[in-house]
């Protein structure tokens, strides 16, 4: 028996388009040829193909045509087989008309078999390689590409113009030319985020061979998009020199998301961050962390319903802030009594932007943990002296230091006693005090003649006005006033008529002094 395989090659869809990189599918026919014998059992063993390997060869053709695909292995092919195989060919500047390409076969079979009652079965290998040719045909039409003009992407969050440039890389004009960009990728999307689309069209009039237009397409993609490089299919749709709408074939191109813009705060600084205080102050250094810059930013205290406290002036008007640049931000809280000291979660809500002219509001605020202290008068007792023995008046004085940090005027303190104390002369007008300033008051005390000698506690409670009017008043800061056998310095205790000459001579003794 003696057979051969007969392997052709055909093209069923042999149109390429200029300037372009396409799939060609090239299909492989075995036609198997018995020349010598017939044995049912051995027909089909002579005139399959084996080991088959197929390779497209580009070196000798003159025109700019390039094979990518290497070398392709399909096993066997049968008699009477198809077999499909897909190139990807490379077409470039090229004249309409039609183009080959040699595609080399290589493959074994079985040339012979001896077979007889008697004698054993023998076979013969042979090699062999032919070289068919694939046509391809370019048209004389309009081809397109779309290219994304470089460095052109998107921050995640934002919105903002790419730009594409269109190019007529076939071989004839094209009119009324229109490109639709589409995107299929979650959280992307054309135009706004008030109004966003997955899809826009661009007019481009009239494209000649080789032309470009670049056109501008406004994109966007939402806060939690990853950042990458996502394909974007563009159809362009144009008529032909018949006025006949055509659609050609779809071009990919891309575009790019950026990481969402980052805010850092830190160096956080609080002022009177404590129980009781109406203008609490809460300062921070803010930083873009990039990766684009912002403009006409504002930060402002969110979830102000929901914060143990009331804000008094909560928002800070940053405006234009570029990459790695930092500004402060300050914050005046009005903090109750009725809070609770402890730990709270500030949310800092940002509004800015783009370099479009459009208003961004991201939607996760910046938390920034702080902590309320206690309840603390902002004066507190330094130190009391007193000289006043039982039945016996004198001197008391009480020297006050001032923790704020704004000045404070009209300062005013009051002397509290309880039996067997009293004073005659219980107040002292301090006036102005700066913040770490101490202040000396002195008071006039009695004791009566049923007092013991030890210390009694009394108070003192002071009242002064704010940088801003406001009257503020201290709780009561406690003291102790020693009573002593000890002989006082003071006046003793006199009849009423006495103390009543004495009023008229030179009233009550009031002594101020102030420490720095």
């Amino acid at each position: 028996m003696i057979g051969e395989p007969n392997i052709s090659v055909s093209t069923p869809e042999p149109v390429v388009g200029a300037t372009s990189t396409q799939s060609v599918q090239i299909v492989l026919v075995n036609d198997g040829h018995l020349r010598k014998g017939k044995q049912a059992t051995f027909e089909e063993e002579v005139q399959r193909a084996k080991n088959v390997r197929v390779e497209l060869q580009d070196d000798d053709l003159d025109a700019p045509i390039e094979v990518k695909s290497g070398t392709q292995s399909i096993g066997s092919i049968a008699d009477g087989q198809q077999v499909p195989l897909d190139f990807r060919v490379e077409v470039g500047d090229v004249d309409p008309g039609t183009y080959e390409i040699p595609a080399v076969v290589e493959y074994t079979h079985t040339g012979s078999v001896s077979f007889g009652p008697l004698d054993d079965t023998e076979r013969t290998t042979r090699s062999q390689e032919v070289v068919r040719d694939v046509t391809i045909v370019v048209e004389d039409e309009p081809q397109f590409t779309v290219t994304r003009i470089r460095g052109d992407s998107i921050v995640a969050g934002d919105n903002g113009e790419v730009q594409y440039a269109i190019q007529n890389t076939g071989t004839s004009t094209a009119t009324d030319t229109e490109a639709t960009f589409k995107t299929n990728t979650e959280g992307t999307f054309f135009g706004q985020a008030t109004g966003p689309s997955q899809s826009t069209a661009r007019s481009i009039g009239s494209l000649e061979p080789r032309e470009e237009e670049v056109v501008s397409v406004q994109m966007g993609a939402e806060e939690n998009t990853d950042p990458g490089t996502y394909p974007i299919p563009v159809t362009v749709e144009f008529e032909n020199r018949n006025g006949i709408t055509e659609t050609a074939d779809t071009a990919r191109t891309n575009f790019t998301v950026q990481r969402d813009r980052s805010f850092e705060v830190n160096n956080v600084r609080l002022t009177d961050f404590r129980v009781d205080e109406p203008e609490a102050k809460l300062r921070a250094t803010l930083t873009n962390e990039g990766p684009a810059p912002v403009q006409d930013m504002v930060v402002r205290i969110g979830a102000q319903d929901r914060l143990p406290l009331s804000v008094t002036s909560g928002e800070a008007a940053v405006g234009d802030l570029d990459v790695g640049d930092s500004t402060e931000v300050s914050f005046t809280v009005n903090i109750p009594e009725e809070a609770e000291p402890g730990s709270i979660s500030v949310p800092l809500m940002l509004e800015y932007e783009n370099d479009a002219g459009d208003v961004l509001q991201p939607t996760t605020p910046l938390r920034q943990r702080v902590v309320i202290g206690e309840e603390r008068d902002r004066f507190r007792v330094l130190r009391t002296n007193a000289t006043v023995s039982p039945g016996g008046d004198g001197e008391l004085t009480t020297t006050i230091e001032y923790t704020g940090n704004e000045t404070v005027t009209n300062a005013n303190i009051k002397l509290f006693t309880n039996d067997p104390l009293s004073s005659s002369d219980d107040g002292a007008y301090l006036g102005t005090v700066e913040p770490g300033e101490t202040v000396t008051a002195t008071f006039r005390v009695s004791a009566s003649d049923t007092a013991l000698t030890k210390e009694y506690t009394s108070a003192v409670e002071l009242r002064y006005d704010e940088p801003d009017g406001d009257t503020r008043f201290t709780g009561s800061l406690t003291i102790g006033v020693p009573v002593s056998t000890e002989e006082s310095s003071g006046l003793p205790l006199i009849p009423g008529i006495a103390i009543g000459a004495l009023a008229l001579i030179g009233g009550a003794i009031i002594v101020y002094r102030r420490q720095n």
